[in-house]
């Protein structure tokens, strides 16, 4: 089964990149932008600690299957998609930082699922959430390479005023711009 491992040998990000395209095919741009958080993963990888280095790899593919209509269940993705993950014996660090992906309390929050959130996946390594939040960031819907302000900006403009996304979004700006615009130089 994809995603299955054993002994904790990682995983070939082919299988990570294979499940992302089979999940979120016809998804909206969710392939494309997965692609160029994988690619942007490419460029930081060697920075994160070493034994969280697949699974920010794999993660990066992986961190947006919880919009495929195939997973979602509470509609609230970061935990949809880890779930998901888990259920299908994917390591426990990148189900992990699915789950916490590019900070994701506030929103939980505004779905009532904080705290499922919080005792279901333990917080990734920091190192690991940032840069996986780096490379999801710096990548645009679409795929292109956006400086993390604009793609912040898109966010807010592509959700409306009042919407969980929205108001999660605005709420964890300064949060998001600290983690992640201080190294996006």
């Amino acid at each position: 089964m994809t995603g299955r491992r054993s002994g904790g040998a990682a995983l070939e990000e082919s299988e990570a990149a294979a499940l992302a395209a089979r999940l979120l095919q016809g998804v909206d741009t969710r392939l494309d932008h997965s692609v160029a958080v994988a690619a942007q993963m490419d460029r930081v990888a060697h920075l994160v600690e070493r034994g969280w280095r697949s699974a920010v790899k794999d993660a990066a593919w992986l961190h947006d299957v919880g919009y495929s209509p195939t997973i979602a269940v509470e509609g609230f993705h970061a935990l949809d998609g880890a779930r998901w993950l888990r259920d299908h014996d994917w390591p426990a660090a990148t189900c992990r930082l699915v789950a916490w992906h590019t900070e994701p309390l506030e929103e939980a929050r505004r779905y009532g699922l904080d705290r499922q959130l919080a005792a279901e996946f333990d917080r990734p390594a920091p190192l690991a959430a940032a840069a996986l939040a780096w490379a999801d960031l710096t990548s645009s819907p679409s795929g292109e390479r956006w400086d993390a302000e604009r793609r912040l900006a898109d966010i807010l403009r592509r959700y409306p005023s009042g919407s969980i996304v929205h108001e999660a979004t605005r709420v964890t700006l300064p949060v998001l711009r600290r983690a992640v615009l201080t190294n996006d130089r």
